[in-house]
């Protein structure tokens, strides 16, 4: 069996080969999602990676998780990235990712990248696994729910454009794809939809799963829509005919809705609530109820600096102005700030021990208003310029842009916000040429991933003009078609690139926090894996 890297979650169009639509947005929308629904509309958090794992393990009778916001559906080819921990439970996966990144088993007894480049991913189902339903679980079916995922056109369909998938027997299966994707296996784990396979009942009316219908999976548990209320809680009960036993840690799950964090921590401390997938603002109740806190730094905030062929705003053509922008910005007195301890400064991407992050870099844009207007005065603008800075009025972005033009006032660079109020018009004057820059925020991913996602021409919205550059796109080929060992190294050369060369200029990052309550185990994250599987959860004593 082979494996591969982990990634978080993300959406994004497919490199800068083909140009995909709907993908930028996708990711966008992910990153708002995952911040909206974890963070409470703000952002910060407790910064502390590890997990929650005391206590002796035992069977559990019902576990409850509350997230903040409601699921549109339960369709798992369609839903949001967001949302996946509300179908996970009952639509097992063709491979897991577990809390420590490492991509293992499900659906999937074992597979291997076939060949060099890859572009091939030959599967071997495991045997004797049932539906819910009781139909038999094979290869043909798997083919089937990952066809329909690909053409439901949710916003993970385009990791499977290209891909042509065959079946050998009743356990084989092939995936073979136009371009290389090294993440294939964690992009089919549990944290992506499209990974989570529909039963061919379910597939025979796919407007039938909703959370008014039975889910059609083959996962430990079995959606129950009537002891569950949409919009307020989700219940799924163990699956009786589910193969592995020592999976299925509760007889119960209950995943509830909870907006508001106080209430939350309050319904923990009576025992109502066992975690909560919360914000920053809940860290200090939480903690003097002796609920404990997981979580790692993963959303990104900062400014996008887009228009690096200069089109809109000629200074940021060279790359000297940009390079004055990351000098100029007190990463560590926004940070407090804006986040307070809840906040990680970067000048990267990705986050430390995350795919590609380069610790050589950790430093390389050390406050330094001096040098910044050197650079200004040798890029011909000595008494710098004004730029147009497109932000937001949810998440924060628009507070982060105003505390990023008060720091770079300082070097004569005069930032003029403009901030919208709904996420479309935000997505268009992306991608309209009129805004040179733009302050946002965004989940952190792998390399691979990020290229699709943020800095590659196909990304769409995170590259709304387009840039390319020859040298970044022979790092992005060679590691998406290079072995592990041989793609860290390309993907630090990546990274380093965007650095140097002053693409963005990250401000923090910012966590996902859980809250748990004693008598829980398993809430664990990871560089790999930052987001806790509900799966993984357990009772202990």
């Amino acid at each position: 069996m082979t494996s591969h890297d982990a990634a978080p979650r993300s959406t994004a169009p497919r490199g800068h080969r083909s140009v995909r639509a709907g993908g930028g947005l996708a990711a966008l929308c992910t990153a708002l999602t995952l911040t909206l629904a974890a963070c409470g509309g703000g952002t910060g958090g407790t910064a502390a990676g590890g997990g929650s794992t005391g206590g002796t393990k035992v069977a559990g009778d019902t576990l409850t998780v509350a997230e903040q916001q409601a699921p549109p559906t339960l369709n798992p080819g369609s839903l949001d990235l967001g949302f996946v921990d509300f179908t996970m439970l009952s639509y097992e996966s063709l491979f897991y990712l577990s809390p420590e990144g490492k991509v293992e088993p499900a659906l999937a007894k074992s597979w291997k990248y076939v060949g060099t480049g890859n572009r091939e991913l030959s599967i071997t189902l495991r045997s004797g696994v049932r539906f819910a339903d009781g139909t038999p679980v094979t290869a043909d079916a798997v083919k089937a729910s990952l066809e329909y995922a690909r053409k439901a056109q949710g916003n993970q369909a385009h990791y499977l454009t290209d891909a042509t998938i065959e079946t050998s027997g009743d356990l084989g299966l092939t995936i073979r794809l136009a371009e290389a994707n090294p993440i294939l296996p964690t992009l089919l784990t549990q944290s992506y939809g499209i990974g989570q396979i529909i039963s061919p009942k379910g597939l025979a009316d796919p407007a039938h799963l909703t959370p008014a219908e039975a889910s059609q999976g083959a996962g430990p548990y079995v959606y129950s829509p009537s002891d569950s209320v949409a919009g307020d809680h989700y219940a799924y009960t163990a699956n009786p005919g589910y193969y592995d036993k020592s999976k299925q840690h509760y007889k119960k799950i209950v995943i509830r809705i909870v907006q508001n964090g106080q209430t939350a921590v309050n319904a923990m401390k009576t025992g109502q609530i066992d975690v909560y997938k919360g914000d920053y603002t809940s860290a200090a109740s939480a903690k003097s109820a002796g609920m404990s806190t997981v979580g790692l730094p993963v959303i990104l905030q900062g400014l996008s600096l887009i228009d690096r062929g200069g089109e809109v705003s000629k200074p940021l053509g060279d790359v000297r102005v940009r390079q004055a922008v990351n000098y100029a910005i007190d990463r560590d007195a926004v940070t407090k700030a804006l986040l307070g301890s809840g906040g990680t400064p970067t000048v990267q991407t990705v986050i430390k021990g995350g795919d590609g992050y380069s610790a050589d870099l950790a430093d390389h844009y050390a406050y330094d208003p001096a040098k910044a207007r050197q650079l200004l005065k040798e890029a011909g603008y000595p008494n710098g310029f004004e730029l147009p800075v497109l932000a937001a009025t949810f998440v924060g972005f628009d507070t982060m842009a105003e505390a990023i033009a008060g720091q770079l006032s300082k070097v004569g660079i005069k930032v003029k916000v403009t901030a919208v109020t709904s996420i479309t018009s935000f997505v268009e004057n992306q991608t309209n040429h009129k805004y040179p820059a733009v302050s946002g925020g965004f989940t952190e991913e792998p390399m691979y991933l990020e290229g699709l996602d943020l800095f590659m021409p196909g990304s769409k919205v995170f590259n709304g003009f387009g840039s390319t550059a020859p040298e970044l796109t022979d790092l992005f080929d060679r590691a998406a078609a290079a072995k592990p060992a041989e793609r860290a190294e390309l993907d630090r050369q990546m990274q380093e690139y965007l650095v140097t060369n002053a693409w963005f200029a990250p401000v923090a990052f910012t966590p996902v926090n859980y809250y748990v309550r004693p008598g829980t185990g398993g809430v664990e994250v990871s560089a790999g894996a930052p987001f806790a599987s509900p799966l993984a959860f357990y009772a202990t004593r």
